[in-house]
């Protein structure tokens, strides 16, 4: 390539401007001057603009549908203060928590049925177990029962055979064991049985406890006896005897109302019994007379003397020559009849089978029997006493 097709750098970056005209510059002493070359112009900047942003849409000012105009605008004047927000929404959270908290301790109330599970004396051996519920007004059932199953004979024979009417007395209670409101339940007391057991002499027990001496079964009047235990009865709750397999009184139950208010019903948590009821020593000396009464040898009356002057006085035949265990399957009252499981039959007074508990007809009756030469028997259970009767076969 020729110089002549070469580009000039200059001119292509200054070819607007004018070219110089190849003629040197003389100055007045004939001196060559320097060649002035066109200053190079400064580069023009031209301002940039900032990007222009879309306007966003005005927000709609805050408005519930189901509102009027009027009260919106008091809304949004209100959301417009961050203090004002922050204080009704403190309200509001108390508000929630108050009606949570309410909801939960309104749902913690005992309704329904309610299991106090179960207390003890221990004075007596007892222990009980509790339920109780709310249907207008407190409604229990309660169930008593010894603590030790080795007690087992000793609580029947109180049961059934104690000298003086027997009580329980049931008290509800607060978390912090105050008296909330109680009720108390009676023992039927058979009058006949205590004074069958208690018609001899005191016995002490092991534990030097006596028991009082009663007046003779044949002298004790039971009609008035009756009557004062019907009065005394008369509008309470009373106990119902639960026969177990053994045939004794294995444990009593009852069930009926509380007088006790809502509010004091809502605050139960504990409950207590207190029995009127013979203590473990008291029981065991009930046992030993029991014993006694068994194993006592009845002499006949002392001949008079104008007998005795006529004949010689024989000796009574042996008391007991037959004894055993067995079970009554039939016993038919207005027959006189008793017909056991080994197939024995006795035969008792018709007063004597009307006035006998109804429990001796609790089929089968475990009882201990003991007869003498003239068949003259006794039968015997621990937890009902005896009844006096004649074997047929």
């Amino acid at each position: 390539m020729t110089d002549e097709k070469k580009k000039n750098p200059y001119e292509e970056i200054h070819a607007d401007l004018p070219q110089p005209s190849g003629y040197k510059v003389i100055g007045s002493d004939g001196a060559e001057l320097p060649e002035i070359l066109p200053e190079e112009p400064e580069p023009i900047i031209f301002p940039v603009e900032p990007p222009v942003e879309e306007a966003k849409p005005a927000k709609a000012p805050f408005s519930l549908s189901f509102l009027s105009a009027e009260w919106n605008e008091r809304l949004r004047k209100f959301a417009q203060n961050p203090t004002r927000v922050y204080a009704a929404a403190g309200i509001g959270l108390g508000i929630l928590f108050g009606v949570i908290i309410g909801v939960v301790v309104w749902n913690s109330a005992p309704e329904g049925r309610y299991d106090l599970g179960m207390a003890r004396s221990s004075a007596a051996g007892l222990r009980g177990h509790l339920f109780v519920e709310w249907d207008k007004r407190v409604k229990y059932r309660l169930t008593i029962e010894p603590e030790d199953t080795g007690r087992q004979a000793g609580f029947a024979l109180a049961v059934a055979s104690s000298p003086q009417p027997l009580s329980v007395n049931l008290q509800l209670q607060d978390s912090q064991g105050f008296v909330l409101c109680g009720k108390d339940i009676l023992l039927k007391f058979d009058a006949r049985g205590a004074a069958a057991l208690t018609a001899t002499a005191p016995v002490a027990s092991t534990d030097g406890v006596a028991l009082p001496t009663g007046q003779p079964a044949q002298t004790t009047d039971f009609a008035q006896q009756d009557a004062r235990e019907a009065a005394r009865e008369k509008g309470q709750d009373l106990f119902q005897n639960r026969i177990g397999a053994d045939g004794m009184i294995a444990s009593l139950s009852a069930q009926g109302e509380i007088s006790c208010s809502k509010s004091a019903y809502e605050k139960t948590m504990l409950w207590s019994f207190t029995p009127d009821f013979p203590s473990l020593a008291e029981q065991d000396a009930l046992l030993n007379r029991q014993r006694n009464l068994q194993a006592k040898v009845t002499l006949p009356p002392p001949p008079s003397r104008s007998a005795a002057r006529k004949k010689i006085a024989t000796l009574a035949p042996l008391p007991y020559t037959i004894e055993g265990d067995d079970a009554i399957v039939e016993f038919d009252p207005s027959y006189g009849l008793i017909e056991t499981r080994g197939r024995k039959l006795f035969l008792i007074d018709k007063a004597a089978a009307a006035a006998a508990s109804s429990a001796w007809q609790d089929f089968p009756v475990n009882i201990h029997f003991h007869c003498d030469q003239m068949s003259n028997c006794t039968l015997m259970h621990s937890g009902l006493g005896s009844l006096r009767v004649k074997m047929s076969r």
